[in-house]
């Protein structure tokens, strides 16, 4: 029975504090998951010693590993007790410490010294533990917007705090972090730059320490509006509840639009550290085009709610991600060769995504209230652990298309650890798939929010007043 009131913020406010706790929350997962995502392959192969060819049998798993803990969380924290702050405002609380420890635990430089079965089995056991554990922290904290409060409009403020967050903690962690990595060693009489296992383990301590006060602020400034006592309701067979899930439009359709999404990210992504090497021979930019991502969603983060308050969100972020397209679309058959040129484009050209990246979030909320609606069942746990459990698969299995397409433009790898000059042809193929592949994704994307995604404004409205008028009846 839900016990909430017909008006669940009249006496409660939704208020600026929400947001900021909200945000703070992918703050403190940013310190994680930048640090184990981007970090751990680097850490491993230069700083205890493991094969590069050992990491990619033993990375992959965890992450596989993970994508069920993801689910699995969901169902627990749906069915579990209702607390006095809500259902999963505990969760934080609790598993943020197992989270932080199995991650300082990851990153002990002492291990080095053990043999290379020793080691391999420590990364991969606590690997696995990082991940499970980040589902226990991450699930919970992703489906508290959801339950923070019935209002549309606060909802969409909520999942823009949340893009802002990440922005914020990418460039905290992605560029402060390569300046503390790494140390300076005499080789052949001239200084090298390593990596530090002792620098990654006081890293790791301190970033840990910063996670913890982020997840602090955020149980403290969130609040749980929507409460629905399950402890009177019968079980709902989760089996029945997926085929509801991935027979639902709307769920299907974003689910679609965020593989492609997150496929274009690691392509384009792993294709770009060759564009300006190779192609532009300007490592200067680089830096610069990274930047780009978090910029634009910073610089649109004040504007997103308001847009998409005005013209709705499937058709705000569809025609912004048309926009991209055709920008990219554009870039290809200028065929810029001035790499400065390229990142003004580029940022314009990401203002579209960083709109799509920023409100994403609200739309799996949307997707949980539709579900409610068909089905007089409500599980943002489980609903919000299923669209995580098919980006983590994305995820596993989008990270060998990288090498892939550099194997499709016929890019000649080092040799004898020089690098070797690439054809003409093999550098325009780079500058295509860099320019090509987000102008066709981007175009995708837009085609399935403007004509398969059902959520428009229209709906999203009856969608609220349905779900306004059951709980003034204290109903499902």
């Amino acid at each position: 029975m839900d016990h909430s009131a017909p008006d669940l913020e009249a006496n409660n406010p939704f208020t600026w504090k929400e947001q900021l706790g909200y945000a703070m929350g992918d703050i403190g997962n940013g310190f994680g998951f930048q640090l184990v995502s981007n970090y751990l392959m680097i850490y491993a192969t230069n700083a205890i010693g493991i094969a590069p060819w050992i990491t990619a049998i033993l990375l992959p798993v965890p992450k596989l590993v993970g994508a069920f803990s993801d689910v699995f969380v969901g169902r627990m924290a749906d069915n579990g007790a209702l607390h006095a702050d809500g259902r999963f405002i505990p969760w934080m609380r609790k598993w943020r410490y197992p989270l932080l420890l199995a991650m300082v635990l990851l990153f002990l430089p002492f291990i080095s010294s053990w043999s290379i079965i020793a080691r391999s089995l420590y990364l991969f056991v606590f690997y696995i533990a990082w991940n499970i554990f980040y589902s226990a922290v991450n699930i919970p904290y992703g489906s508290l917007a959801s339950v923070a409060t019935p209002v549309v409009a606060h909802r969409d403020k909520l999942s823009n705090a949340r893009g802002l967050g990440s922005s914020i903690g990418g460039l905290l962690v992605g560029y402060i972090l390569p300046l503390l990595a790494y140390t300076t060693i005499i080789r052949d009489g001239k200084p090298v730059k390593v990596v530090s296992g002792q620098h990654f383990m006081w890293i790791a301590i301190v970033f840990a320490v910063l996670a913890w006060a982020a997840y602090e602020i955020t149980i403290r400034l969130c609040k749980e509006r929507i409460r629905v006592d399950k402890s009177e309701q019968p079980k709902v067979d989760f089996l029945k509840l997926l085929k509801s899930l991935f027979t639902s439009r709307a769920m299907t359709a974003i689910v679609v639009a965020a593989l492609i999404l997150i496929l274009s990210s690691v392509l384009t992504g792993s294709i770009n550290t060759y564009l300006y090497t190779d192609y532009f021979r300007d490592n200067v930019t680089l830096a610069y085009a990274q930047v780009m991502g978090s910029l634009t969603s910073i610089v649109l983060a004040p504007f997103a709610p308001a847009i998409t308050r005005r013209f709705g969100k499937r058709e705000a972020c569809g025609v912004a991600l048309l926009s991209s397209s055709a920008l990219y679309l554009i870039m290809y058959f200028l065929h810029i060769t001035n790499p400065w040129v390229f990142v003004v484009f580029l940022f314009f050209s990401q203002l579209g995504s960083g709109l799509f990246n920023l409100m994403v979030w609200s739309f799996i909320t949307d997707v949980i209230d539709d579900q409610q609606v068909r089905t007089h069942t409500r599980e943002d746990g489980t609903v919000y652990s299923a669209y995580s459990f098919a980006r983590k698969i994305g995820q596993a299995a989008a990270a060998s298309l990288g090498g892939l397409t550099l194997a499709w433009t016929g890019y000649q790898a080092a040799q004898n650890g020089v690098g070797v000059a690439q054809t003409a042809g093999t550098l325009s193929r780079i500058y295509t798939a860099s320019t090509v592949i987000p102008a066709i994704t981007y175009l995708i994307i837009a085609l399935i929010l403007l004509f398969w995604y059902p959520l428009s404004k229209k709906q999203l409205l009856a969608n609220q007043t349905e779900l306004a008028g059951r709980r003034a009846q204290g109903i499902e």
